[in-house]
């Protein structure tokens, strides 16, 4: 689909909006203060250059060929928390099992460290599905480790939206590349992937930082699981306290150096959680949790003892790993929830 097939002015303002994305970093931030400032897309297109008109307009295109929806700043269906941030993107680029996504109107972000241990990942999946069923949208950022385990989780509940991966590069590719089934399912749920960046962008080092904004700029609350002194998910933090959202930290081990960030955090202030439960009564909707979403019992088998126990061939327990009942482990083993 090109962009003439949308309405004059919808595919004017996605080419305004996506230009500004495209324009170099200096200048992007300057019309993004400017957006966040009240300024129109419409007064801002004054400013840009012809080439800079061009590859926005190229951009629009490229995303409509390849199925992704642009939604502009300008846009009803731009997510109203996100707008009222101090750096909001002028356009989203969204990829969706249906067009026209509608972003779900309760969002909570859980974010993490990539190198997180096992019993970690295990508590993320449990949260990421107890928010899910509670139809609080996940969001997070499609990483390694404690993003990739929270969206799992997600996934294990039948609601219209599990969960919003937001990522830093196009979305046209899948970073971490093992991540690829993970990013289709989440399609193919009725979630979505989402993206600032144009087709073809690079994952950068600084488009990660970038990305963080967005993350919690798009939820209601952020979760950190296991985070350290360094790690990326302080910076989600420190963008969500800027913005007015909670921050929540699930307490981990006190000696473990990958929660000492989660400490500081709730040093300064952010509400220590052992669970979902915490977050669902902040918000008033923790009636959706039941006897049901008992966080189970966890047990280590080599994956031919699992396969002989339960009998499941190789596609079933890809399934059971995409809902975060199965958790992968080194040595041929797997960390399985028993129901």
């Amino acid at each position: 689909m090109s962009i003439t097939h949308c309405s004059t002015s919808a595919a004017r303002l996605s080419a305004i909006a996506v230009a500004i994305t495209c324009a170099p970093r200096a200048r992007k931030v300057e019309f993004l203060t400017s957006l966040a400032s009240g300024a129109s897309l419409e007064s801002l297109s004054e400013h840009l250059s012809g080439p800079e008109r061009r590859a926005g307009r190229d951009a629009v295109d490229e995303g409509y060929s390849r199925g992704f929806e642009v939604i502009p700043f300008a846009s009803e269906r731009y997510p109203a928390a996100l707008r009222a941030t101090s750096l909001p993107p002028a356009a989203l680029f969204v990829r969706a099992r249906e067009r026209s996504f509608t972003f779900p109107p309760t969002m909570v972000s859980v974010v993490g460290t990539r190198a997180a241990s096992v019993e970690m990942c295990q508590r993320a999946s449990i949260l990421g599905g107890h928010l899910a069923r509670a139809e609080v949208c996940v969001v997070s950022g499609l990483a390694l480790g404690i993003d990739g385990a929270a969206h799992r989780g997600a996934l294990s509940a039948q609601v219209p939206c599990p969960t919003i991966a937001v990522v830093a590069h196009g979305l046209e590719r899948t970073y971490p590349p093992s991540h690829t089934n993970l990013s289709d399912t989440i399609v193919e749920r009725g979630g979505a992937l989402v993206s600032e960046y144009p087709p073809g962008t690079e994952p950068l080092k600084h488009h990660f930082l970038e990305r963080n904004r967005i993350v919690a700029g798009l939820s209601r609350g952020v979760v950190v699981i296991q985070a350290g002194e360094r790690s990326g998910s302080l910076v989600t933090a420190r963008f969500a306290a800027e913005y007015g959202r909670d921050v929540f930290v699930l307490e981990g081990e006190g000696g473990d150096a990958r929660c000492s960030g989660g400490a500081h955090l709730i040093e300064e202030g952010a509400i220590p959680i052992a669970g979902a439960r915490e977050v669902l009564q902040e918000y008033g909707v923790v009636s959706a949790l039941s006897e049901s979403d008992s966080e189970g019992t966890w047990r280590t088998v080599t994956v031919d003892e699992y396969v002989r126990m339960t009998g499941y061939s190789s596609a079933q327990m890809l399934r059971l790993e995409m809902e975060g009942r199965v958790v992968r482990l080194p040595g041929n083993r797997v960390s399985v929830m028993l129901d």
